[in-house]
C-alpha cells in the first residue's frame, strides 16, 4: 500500500495518508483574482488521514500531489500533537472526524488535551462526527479497519489495524500506544499505568505480525517488539 507518511508539529508526529479505494471523480474550485471561480473535475482516490497532528495545509498539498482527496480523519488518540490540523482538514475537505468516545472531550479542551504545551499556537477545537468503542470494524472506502482499544496512554487510545490491499503484511496504526522499543507516557491526563500495561499485553497476544506505524519515530514490526521492546516482551 502506497500510503504517505509526513512528520509534523513541534513534537513530530507522524500524520498518514492513506488511500481506501479506486480513483473517483472530485469537484474542485479556484478564484482568480476578479472574484470568478471556476469549478473543475478532477479524479482522486478516496483517502484517510490519520492523525492530522499539524498543517493542514501540508497535509492537504501532499495528498492531492499523490491523487488523493481526505475523505476520513481517524484519531489514535486526543492529544493536540495528533489532532492540531484535524479542524481545518474537516473545513476543507468535510471529511468526517472518528475518535474513541472517552477521548471525545480533549477535541475542545486545550488542557486535556495538552495544547498548552505550546502555547505559541492556537489551540482549534473541532467536533468528532463518529465515536468509537473499540472493537468495530470500519469499512471506510476498499479498506477495512479494525479498532483495537488500547487505554493507557489516554483512556481513549486506540490502534487501527488493517490489511494491505496489495498483498503486502498488514498495518497497525499505533498511535502513541506502541513505539520502536518504547511505549507512550503514562504521566499525563487519563493515563493509567495498569491499563497500559492491559493493553500491551492484548497487541503481544495477537497472532498475525504488523507493520507497526506509530505517533512517533521510526516503524518497526510487531514481532520485533514482542522480542526486543522491553515494555512488551517482559525483559
Amino acid at each position: 500500500m502506497k500510503y504517505i507518511q509526513l512528520i509534523l508539529s513541534a513534537l513530530a508526529t507522524n500524520c498518514y495518508i492513506v488511500p481506501v479505494g479506486e480513483p473517483t471523480d472530485f469537484n474542485t474550485s479556484m478564484t482568480d483574482e476578479n472574484g470568478n471561480t471556476t469549478v473543475q473535475v478532477v479524479q482522486r482516490r478516496p483517502a484517510a488521514v490519520i492523525d492530522p497532528a499539524d498543517d493542514a495545509e501540508e497535509i492537504l498539498s501532499e495528498a492531492a500531489a499523490a491523487g488523493m482527496q481526505i475523505k476520513y480523519i481517524l484519531l489514535t488518540h486526543g492529544h493536540f500533537d495528533h489532532t492540531g490540523a484535524a479542524s481545518a482538514v474537516k473545513a476543507k475537505t468535510g471529511a468526517e472526524i472518528y475518535i474513541h468516545s472517552q477521548d471525545k472531550a480533549m477535541l475542545t479542551d486545550s488542557v486535556t488535551s495538552l495544547a498548552f504545551f505550546t502555547p505559541e499556537r492556537p489551540f482549534v477545537p473541532c467536533t468528532a462526527d463518529h465515536l468509537l468503542s473499540g472493537g468495530e470494524s470500519l469499512h471506510i472506502g476498499d479498506l477495512t479497519f479494525t479498532v483495537l482499544h488500547t487505554p493507557g496512554h489516554t483512556a481513549g487510545s486506540v490502534c487501527f489495524l488493517c490489511g494491505d490491499p496489495d498483498g503486502g503484511k498488514k498495518l497497525m496504526f499505533a498511535g502513541d500506544t506502541l513505539f520502536k522499543d518504547s511505549v507512550g507516557r503514562s504521566d499525563v491526563y487519563s493515563s493509567d499505568r495498569s491499563a497500559q500495561q492491559d493493553s500491551l499485553d492484548k497487541l503481544a497476544a495477537l497472532t498475525d505480525d504488523y507493520i507497526v506505524l506509530p505517533g512517533h519515530g521510526d516503524s518497526t514490526t510487531l514481532s520485533a517488539e514482542k522480542r526486543y521492546n522491553p515494555f512488551l516482551a517482559g525483559l
